[in-house]
């Protein structure tokens, strides 16, 4: 580190006001004058506890990330306005946020804190950084008594901790995990801005842009994240966010964006996007994320995808003004469609196929093979998608409620996480196995203009002894104007056995005769004519009122259909109408 110079000026965080757009300047104070009328969002014990006691994360979260948004938007007005009112309201913040005893949130905390120990977690990485960021963009305007707190508190929280036992952190480690781009990203930006003349200063760095470096190695090689894609943002945001002030604290000297997979990182939302405003979602991941915004236009202004990244801005609503470099202007290339319709991310497993860019009708199909050990992981080898007219007629349902049984071994009671909640494949009753012991391997990925065939061998996904084979096989014709999907499952066993394979759906099923069934959808329908096997049974089967991530409620439906033998071969067929 010795060899670079880190010149950290103002005008490397922000651009000068004259040059920021008007409509970004709108919405910021009009933001920034509805918290002058409001309270400090209260973050009192009363709702700490409640999580152990409860489960519950909701109560002191939403108090606690709403504090650290506004502290951002009241940060961006006292900038852009130099209006006192401002500044005033935001050092009330930045003196509270100080004055909590842990800047972590209690679902990443024990329930007995041991305050002889310094916590740091993906919040308190997050506070470090928005703090140091306001310390430079604001700098003497602040009173000194706010500065030489922010920095004893950035010492005392993150820096020291950090310098001394980096090994009492497992997430400097776990390149595999957002955890690593979050917390290690964000304490380094801290320490750039911030950190400067400390005697941790050098060894931070050196840390932090290790750690992102193996954090970007954990990508697919075509840009893929194991995650998902709720979780490629979070990661990919911060990790982005410290390579930009690294590129700009060095004049380039240090360019993570010149990493191989940075470079393809945002094919990855691209091929995931299902028009008119989904994603693929499996995982934790939500249908319709707001990926951030300049985590968008740095991969669009910095890699050889940024047409690509540019066309699909058109199209998708982002995340904004979460934080500081939300007032920058990031100059990105020309739209461009992507000409490639079919991506086999294969180091993860994944395929996502479409029939074309041009139609938002158009049918897409995406594939899941993996394991069942990974981060944020559901019981899904095998699960897909299937994506016509804007509706996700088969269907993941993305992610539970966060819950402290969510992130217990009570996780795979829940339909979300369970193989029940999946479209796959059980014999006798029993489902796949959990660990990354249990996996699927795509073993067919074949592409051409009519017709695309995805096979996946799954045997190994379930506990040994209870079948010879399984294998799964998708094939999308896109000869027809919509598309017609073939899903076939082969199930073979060393005895006579129960086995049901099953099709997550949304819409309406109506059932027509044994064999037919049509799904109806908002925009379109679509038909379910069971081919094989000759003898089977049909039920359908529904989980009611669950919490999903977003807080909201809503019934997980699928349709079984069962059969008994030692040699079982399903082929369904799924026929798009408008």
């Amino acid at each position: 580190m010795k060899n670079f110079d880190f010149c950290i000026k103002k005008s490397e965080i922000v651009l000068r006001q004259n040059e920021l757009r008007r409509a970004i300047s709108k919405k910021v104070i009009g933001q920034a004058n509805e918290i002058l009328d409001r309270p400090l969002p209260d973050t009192r014990y009363s709702l700490f506890r409640i999580y152990h006691a409860t489960g519950n994360r909701t109560e002191y979260q939403k108090p606690f990330y709403e504090k650290r948004k506004n502290l951002i938007i009241l940060a961006m007005a006292s900038y852009l306005t130099k209006d006192k009112k401002y500044l005033l309201k935001l050092q009330d913040y930045i003196w509270d946020i100080c004055n909590e005893p842990l800047w972590s949130i209690p679902a990443h905390l024990p329930e007995r804190i041991n305050y002889q120990h310094t916590y740091i977690d993906l919040l308190a990485s997050q506070t470090a950084s928005k703090l140091a960021e306001i310390l430079v963009l604001l700098g003497d305007k602040l009173d000194e008594n706010i500065k030489l707190r922010i920095k004893y508190e950035l010492e005392k929280r993150i820096f020291m901790p950090f310098y001394k036992q980096p090994q009492d952190y497992w997430w400097s480690r776990g390149y595999h995990s957002n955890w690593c781009a979050v917390c290690c990203g964000n304490i380094g930006i801290a320490t750039l801005l911030a950190g400067r003349s400390g005697v941790y200063f050098e060894k931070i760095i050196t840390n932090t842009l290790d750690a992102i470096t193996r954090y970007f190695d954990n990508f697919d090689s075509g840009g893929g994240w194991v995650e998902g894609i709720s979780y490629w943002n979070y990661g990919i945001t911060h990790a982005l966010r410290y390579t930009d002030t690294l590129y700009r604290a060095t004049d380039g000297k240090i360019n993570l964006f010149s990493h191989p997979k940075v470079q393809f990182a945002g094919l990855f939302p691209v091929h995931c996007f299902l028009p008119p405003n989904n994603f693929v979602n499996f995982g934790d991941s939500f249908s319709k994320p707001l990926l951030n915004r300049e985590t968008m236009l740095l991969l669009a202004q910095h890699t050889k995808t940024g047409k690509q990244i540019s066309w699909l801005l058109k199209y998708i609503n982002l995340r904004d003004f979460e934080d500081i470099i939300a007032l920058r202007e990031i100059k990105i290339p020309k739209p461009e469609m992507p000409e490639k319709t079919f991506m086999h991310f294969k180091d993860i497993g994944w395929v996502i196929t479409r029939k074309t860019w041009k139609d938002k009708n158009t049918p897409v199909l995406a594939v899941k093979a993996g394991n069942n050990g990974e981060p944020h992981n559901q019981i899904d080898v095998g699960q897909f998608i299937f994506h016509v007219f804007g509706e996700d007629f088969l269907c993941d349902h993305g992610g539970g409620e966060y819950t402290k049984d969510y992130f217990s071994p009570k996780r795979y009671e829940n339909p979300f996480c369970n193989a029940e909640g999946h479209s796959l494949i059980f014999i006798d009753g029993k489902g796949q196995g959990i660990g990354k012991e249990f996996y699927g391997k795509i073993i067919e990925a074949s592409h051409n203009p009519l017709l695309d065939i995805i096979s996946i061998d799954m045997t190994s996904a379930y506990p040994q002894g209870l079948a010879k084979k399984i294998i799964r096989t998708l094939k999308f014709s896109k000869k027809p104007k919509y598309g017609v999907l073939l899903l076939e499952d082969l199930v073979e066993t060393d005895a006579e056995r129960i086995i049901e394979t099953r099709l997550q759906y949304n819409g309406e099923l109506k059932k027509l005769d044994k064999s037919h069934f049509v799904l109806n959808g908002k925009n379109g329908k679509v038909a379910i004519n069971i081919l094989k096997p000759e003898k089977y049974s049909v039920s359908q089967g529904i989980f009611k009122n669950l919490a999903t991530m977003s807080g909201e409620r809503m019934d997980i439906r699928f349709l079984k259909i069962i059969t008994k033998s030692n040699l079982a071969h399903f082929m369904i067929e799924l026929q798009v109408f408008s």
